[in-house]
């Protein structure tokens, strides 16, 4: 896992563009003795972590991001322009992608503020968030964070479908017999050769016209299987030829809706 500094952190800050009235924000990497306002500390507060089982690693890294501010307009001013730069702040968090691609990574932010009413009247938000990067214990496991399947391969209209969920099946069925000393024997009996597999993703309406579109014509459509990424190694593409059999969706409000949908592998191409 990339291992990042309090300047990381206030070098992807520097480039918000904050909705304040007062002086242009200032930031520091450590506890401001004689505080110019408003100013944004960034401390890292908890140093890499690092839990490992059989199959995976997981690193974590917490930061905190101090917002400072003295109320020198009306409250209602002041506040407004509190809850605007503590918008942007976050904003400036969430556009940045922390880790690097190519892995299963989870991200918490949240905000906590308190009025100051001491030596100043002011405010003190802070907004901690922590960075969570899953890799395999091997190196070589594939996470699945760039498992896609692309749709209408080698036409204009290429849609690449981020999987959720991946069932497969492939090779012999067998039917058990017995012999006469009473032996279970088991036969081959019908060859899966390209294979069949499942796959569950959230649902789009582009997803879904692009699927309806290919039932419609019941005809053989050219994709890929990806997975993994260039840049350590892992990436492999499998080009086939697939009919699509069933869908079913389901959704709870609240959550997004996701979809499963069985693709049949007839050939390559």
């Amino acid at each position: 896992m990339q291992s990042w500094s309090q300047a990381d952190v206030i070098t992807q800050l520097q480039t918000g563009t904050y909705p304040t009235t007062q002086k242009e924000l200032s930031y520091y990497e450590q506890k401001q003795k004689f505080p110019i306002y408003p100013f944004v500390e960034v401390r890292k507060v908890q140093s890499n972590s690092e839990t490992t089982n059989i199959t995976t690693e997981t690193e974590e890294q917490t930061f905190e991001i101090r917002f400072y501010m003295k109320y020198t307009a009306p409250e209602s001013v002041e506040e407004a322009n509190r809850i605007a730069t503590e918008n942007e702040l976050l904003a400036r968090i969430v556009a940045k992608d922390w880790i690097p691609t190519g892995v299963v990574h989870l991200e918490n932010k949240q905000w906590s503020t308190q009025i100051i009413d001491d030596q100043i009247y002011g405010s003190k938000s802070v907004l901690r968030f922590s960075i969570k990067d899953i890799d395999t214990t091997s190196g070589s496991g594939l996470i699945g964070a760039d498992d896609k399947l692309e749709l209408n391969s080698g036409l204009g209209s290429v849609f690449q479908i981020q999987i959720l969920g991946l069932n497969t099946n492939q090779g012999f069925s067998m039917d058990p017999h017995f012999n006469d000393t009473r032996e279970k024997i088991y036969d081959p009996n019908q060859l899966i050769k390209h294979g069949e597999f499942t796959i569950t993703y959230e649902n789009t309406n582009a997803i879904q016209t692009a699927i309806k579109a290919i039932n419609d014509l019941g005809v053989t459509n050219n994709g890929k299987y990806i997975r993994g990424n260039s840049s350590d190694g892992t990436l492999q593409v499998q080009q086939f030829s697939f009919l699509i059999g069933n869908t079913t969706t389901n959704g709870n409000y609240g959550d997004i809706e996701r979809a499963t949908t069985t693709f049949y592998a007839t050939g390559t191409w």
